[in-house]
């Protein structure tokens, strides 16, 4: 039952991600008077299919809840009949643009909207890198470092939220010691090299520096949660941005990735703390749905974006052969990382 739950609360968060991004691909492309033969929710065979009377578009439900598309017509095919003006790739680039950009767009308002919810009800923390506990007999109280002083920067990197803290202390690899830049209560700043407990368990090594957050402070109100909802974006955008940064570097090593398989396990690890931490988690999933198709490879929005721009610049359409090539050379090295990381994801779940 419990596996059932987990499984549920899995497939209703990814559900509401891809229908929001597709349905913005969907409803700008019709808005812009692009033809749409179906609209999917889901990858694979097909388990429900309507088409309403007079609809040129079949909305479907397919069984694997990782994906879905909007099939549109994109390129000019003589057989379709499909009229000149309702073929994407005739439209303005700014039309072009809007279509596929927009289903990034609306990740990012949703992943807002589902902060202001979550602040709107329970509150909004106030998530700045002070510290809140320090464990006795702990790394970080032997150097020093006491409850409510406020962590500046980690290893000469600047820290402005928790998040940031986490990425340095935990995805980061391994260091022999950890230089802190704390600034007092008395508004003094003093440095503090600190070594880790390191722990070695199944699912990989666990860093102990004896510190948490202060996380006791929320702020109620309508103000607060708006406000909230922009800087729950911002914050965690930034984050995301700093692994992506990070896996480049090295810092963050490939093996730190999540696919379904591994968002399995943190949904039932933290459901039983309720609704605030699910809105979080599918705020957070929303804007890493939103960053990763900015990537501008082929098969992700940020590829094709890129395309159209580099066709505005040059004043010529692209070689729809190279196009292809491209496309599927995108569609197989995400189809590698997806099995890379699925694997990673079942190691960690089950050894």
């Amino acid at each position: 039952m419990d596996f059932i739950l987990t499984l549920v609360i899995l497939i209703l968060m990814l559900g509401i991600i891809i229908f929001v991004h597709e349905f913005a691909h969907f409803i700008s492309a019709k808005k812009i008077g692009v033809y749409v033969d179906e609209f999917s929710l889901g990858m694979g065979p097909v388990i429900l299919k309507h088409k309403p009377k007079n609809s040129e578009t079949t909305y479907s439900l397919r069984i694997f809840p990782i994906g879905g598309y909007v099939s549109m017509a994109d390129k000019e095919v003589k057989e379709r009949k499909i009229k000149k003006d309702r073929v994407l790739e005739n439209k303005s680039f700014i039309e072009k643009f809007i279509v596929l950009i927009a289903g990034i767009v609306f990740n990012c308002i949703s992943a807002i909207i589902l902060f202001f919810i979550s602040g709107l009800i329970y509150g909004s923390p106030v998530n700045e890198p002070y510290i809140g506990a320090v464990l006795k007999d702990s790394p970080a109280e032997q150097a020093g470092i006491v409850s409510g002083d406020k962590i500046e920067k980690i290893n000469g990197v600047k820290v402005e939220n928790w998040d940031d803290i986490i990425l340095e202390l935990s995805a980061k690899e391994l260091k022999d010691n950890y230089e802190f830049v704390i600034i007092k209560q008395n508004g003094t700043k003093q440095t503090y090299n600190i070594k880790p407990i390191v722990t070695q368990t199944e699912e990989g090594e666990t860093r102990s520096f004896g510190i948490s957050s202060d996380s006791a402070k929320k702020e109620k109100g309508f103000i607060p949660a708006l406000k909230y909802g922009i800087t729950g974006f911002i914050d965690n955008s930034k984050t995301i941005f700093r692994i992506l940064g990070s896996l480049f570097t090295g810092e963050v090593k490939m093996a730190s990735l999540s696919g379904p398989v591994g968002i399995f396990g943190v949904i039932n690890e933290v459901k039983s703390q309720g609704l605030e931490i699910l809105l979080y988690l599918t705020a957070y999933l929303s804007i890493n749905v939103a960053i990763i198709n900015l990537i501008p490879i082929p098969v992700f929005d940020g590829g094709r974006i890129l395309l159209i721009v580099i066709e505005k610049i040059t004043k010529k359409k692209t070689n729809e052969k190279i196009e292809n090539a491209l496309n599927l050379i995108g569609f197989g090295l995400m189809i590698i990382l997806m099995i890379f990381v699925t694997f990673n994801d079942i190691i960690k779940l089950f050894w």
